[in-house]
């Protein structure tokens, strides 16, 4: 596990670093603190950044995010080899990431800060009938008499033996939950997205249908298990898999994390094979954007981190960034001055308020504004 460290003496290390004024035995110190400290190792794959000085931003980027050893871990190669051809100036990311957001000033609040979103959702039954579920709780089973939360044996909904009842998870902007079904697949739904699904499975068959969000974790059986969304369709035996498919967003993301899955277009007169389909492997995602499916190779973390309680904007523009932010704190974006073009890069915990996200964000030039209009919180992005 990792240890205790002086995050002072570590800004002191960071900051000679980004000068080039490290002595040799406070090099030695840095690369020991890290290799002690870190329970899983960092690397950003050469082929995800367009260019060397994007691969050194995004990996110091990673290195930052694991500082206070609470971010993310994966299977990777160590940082360490890279470490001498490291290059810190002109990120615009800093070392913020490793303290207590201060006091932030440039961030004018007119309402009390937003927070971030949590268990929320609503649970539809075959006769129209919603449940809000337990914002204490964080997600629910589906078993073979009745539907329970994940640690309470009392049921919320009974449900009558061999019948199979048409059922819907939905969660709200600002909201997530997961779901257990019937054959054991697991599903987590990020914010405002909508999970339809059987009571049990049966036929040859196992399908479920998503708008919005969904990371899938699918038992295994030799029963196919499908997941249609508007104009697609994924096959799969047993995998996981993230899945966003906003009615809001041009693009439909199938993302692979491990086992194998068949993305296939589905006409969207008749909801019938349209003849175009993929494979992918892990570490590869299928993208639909109208009637073209295409297949590119991509870091499944950047796709996966919500699940986990992360943003992750590496690489991301400031619209695609600010999409997610919407979503999770229930906000409306809106832009002063151009639409910002540049790149982000970083991994932000999802259970900060709003200016504690910002903070970190203003780093990239841009400036904030937090207001209230007509009952709905806006976020004003000022590009001058």
């Amino acid at each position: 596990m990792a240890k205790q460290v002086d995050t002072v003496r570590l800004q002191e290390l960071a900051n000679k670093w980004l000068t080039g004024t490290l002595s040799k035995e406070e090099q030695q110190e840095f690369e020991h603190w890290f290799n002690e400290v870190s329970d899983a190792p960092i690397d950003v794959p050469s082929f995800h950044a367009q260019s060397e000085d994007e691969h050194k931003q995004r990996l110091y980027t990673r290195i930052l995010s694991r500082i206070d050893g609470e971010a993310p871990k994966r299977k990777i190669t160590r940082w360490l080899p890279y470490a001498a051809a490291i290059v810190l100036a002109g990120i615009a990311v800093t070392w913020s990431f490793l303290a207590p957001t201060p006091n932030d000033e440039w961030v004018t609040l007119d309402v009390q800060d937003v927070r971030p979103g949590g268990n929320k959702a609503t649970l539809t039954l075959a006769d129209g009938r919603t449940i809000s579920l337990s914002e204490a709780q964080s997600g629910i089973v589906v078993g073979d008499n009745g539907i329970t939360y994940q640690n309470q044996p009392e049921e919320i909904v009974n449900l009558k033996a061999g019948v199979v009842n048409p059922l819907a998870l939905s969660t709200p902007r600002g909201g997530t939950y997961q779901l257990t079904l019937s054959d054991g697949t697991v599903v987590w739904l990020n914010a405002a997205s909508t999970l339809t699904y059987p009571s049990r499975f049966i036929g040859d068959e196992r399908i479920v249908e998503l708008e919005g969000e969904g990371y899938f974790e699918v038992a295994k059986s030799t029963v196919p298990f499908k997941v249609k969304t508007l104009g697609q369709e994924v096959e799969v035996l047993g995998t996981a898999f993230n899945i966003s498919a906003y009615s809001s967003q041009p693009e439909t993301k199938t993302t692979l994390v491990e086992g194998r899955v068949k993305v296939t277009l589905l006409n969207p007169d008749s909801d019938r094979d349209a003849g175009s389909s993929r494979i992918l492997a892990p570490g590869q995602q299928a993208t639909k954007s109208g009637s073209v499916l295409a297949l590119h190779t991509v870091d499944t973390d950047s796709y996966t981190a919500w699940k986990n309680g992360y943003f992750n904007f590496d690489g991301l523009t400031p619209a695609a960034a600010f999409t997610q932010l919407e979503r999770w704190y229930d906000i409306e974006v809106v832009y002063q001055g151009k639409v910002p073009t540049m790149r982000f890069f970083g991994v932000f915990k999802r259970g900060k308020p709003l200016s504690s996200v910002l903070a970190m964000l203003k780093e990239s030039g841009l400036d904030f504004k937090i207001t209230q209009q007509g009952g709905k919180r806006k976020l004003l992005v000022i590009n001058e």
